[in-house]
């Protein structure tokens, strides 16, 4: 009997702690899709206390940390939040590497954490983003976002000066194939998935502008001026749209 009373007991506190995971991974969602990260991270974490450490759960935790850099103007506290989200975006992926969401946030720290480097590292982490948004392109061609970061990769070698690009050729062991042709193409496929978003259009807006096609820029630019915020990064997406636009006149 006592056998079967602690069985009993046992399953009873699995079922009560599944039910509560499950509870807080749905106000986890809530708060993140209204853009309170910090109280999604708290949900999220408790749920990993938990023991919910699935490759979604501890990729929504490095979701949080890395949006809430944007919440902070201390540097320090940034690359805190950036490492943290890279933390959490590799250990989903060593759970399943062939889970996608994770692959392709393990790009996304490594982008956020490029400007506290040195400059061979911030070449060594743009080495990271390709590798790892190339591989979450494969798992999933359909995420829009997988098309951006590449997009992005794209068009930031191409606008580096001869100094990264001697990092460049050291730590590819040549210079990549890079250029803004690419990342327009790349945006564009990021646009026709995801029409609404605003840092599509602005990124290739600004893509557009670095090729010298002024009037195609515009259109872009203004187009992602003129949609909501819906995410945390469009107010910053904004700004850069409107910078440029003021460039070219």
């Amino acid at each position: 009997m006592k056998s079967w009373a602690v069985a009993v007991a046992l399953l009873l506190a699995y079922s009560v702690a599944h039910a509560d995971v499950a509870e807080l991974l749905k106000q986890g969602d809530a708060f993140d899709a209204k853009l309170d990260n910090a109280h999604a991270l708290e949900s999220y974490l408790q749920a990993e206390k938990l023991g919910a450490t699935d490759p979604d759960t501890l990729t929504h935790i490095a979701r949080q940390y890395a949006l809430l850099m944007n919440d902070t103007e201390s540097d320090e506290e940034q690359k805190r939040l950036g490492e943290r989200a890279l933390d959490y975006s590799q250990r989903a992926v060593a759970k399943n590497p062939e889970h996608a969401k994770s692959v392709l946030s393990v790009a996304i720290c490594y982008g956020r954490l490029i400007r506290f480097q040195d400059t061979r590292t911030k070449v060594e982490y743009s080495r990271f983003v390709k590798e790892y948004a190339e591989r979450a392109l494969k798992l999933d061609p359909s995420d829009s976002y997988a098309w951006h970061v590449l997009g992005a990769w794209n068009y930031e070698l191409a606008q580096m000066g001869p100094f990264s690009r001697a990092f460049v050729k050291i730590v590819y062991g040549g210079m990549p194939p890079a250029s803004n042709e690419e990342a327009e193409r790349l945006f564009r496929k990021a646009v026709a998935l995801a029409p609404d978003r605003v840092s599509h259009h602005a990124e290739l807006g600004r893509t557009l502008a670095a090729l010298g096609r002024a009037s195609d820029a515009r259109l872009e630019l203004n187009k992602a001026l003129s949609l909501p915020n819906r995410e945390k990064d469009d107010p910053e997406s904004k700004k850069r749209a409107t910078a440029t636009l003021k460039h070219l006149g």
